[in-house]
């Protein structure tokens, strides 16, 4: 009898521990670059993220290296601490004020819409909220960007705030 009930504690102290750990979640993120998230666990400290999102018109490609740590509260363990870098490549339209005359008096100009090709940098910090018996989590993050090849060549952007919600699979 005691080693059955050895047995149960062990099992059970073993799934509350690993209760907190995931190995894949794909979801959506919604802020200012908003799209489709997925994430990768590579050890339970350290992910690859991706995102695939829009932004000014266009699409961007995000991936990141992410570090969790989990914030010691004494009311709940399951608010996870995360930050990281990246990079991210796609495309943004901007309307162009032409000078191309769309009439004969000369007093109009017609809008041209042009795309171009952003390449830069991304940072990550945020809190994510591990809910595994749903199993989901929910997040916010800060994700300032720095585009170095742009329509104006270099462009930073460092309050991209987001909300995530997730699927833990």
């Amino acid at each position: 009898m005691k080693n059955v009930i050895l047995v149960l504690f062990l099992l059970t102290s073993f799934s509350l521990s690993a209760q907190q750990l995931y190995e894949k979640s794909g979801g959506i993120r919604l802020g200012h670059t908003s799209g489709l998230t997925f994430k990768k666990f590579i050890n339970e400290d350290e992910a690859v993220e991706m995102i695939l999102s829009g932004r000014n018109e266009g699409m961007q490609y995000t991936a990141q290296y992410l570090f969790h740590q989990p914030m010691e509260f004494s009311f709940n363990d399951r608010f996870y601490l995360h930050y990281g870098i990246g990079g991210h490549i796609g495309y943004e339209k901007f309307d162009d004020l032409s000078k191309t005359l769309s009439n004969a008096e000369g007093d109009a100009f017609i809008y041209e819409a042009k795309s171009y090709i952003t390449m830069g940098v991304d940072a990550s910090l945020g809190i994510e909220y591990r809910w595994l018996e749903v199993p989901a989590t929910f997040g916010f993050d800060v994700k300032p960007y720095f585009n170095f090849i742009g329509m104006r060549h270099t462009k930073a952007k460092f309050w991209d705030a987001a909300i995530s919600f997730k699927y833990v699979f």
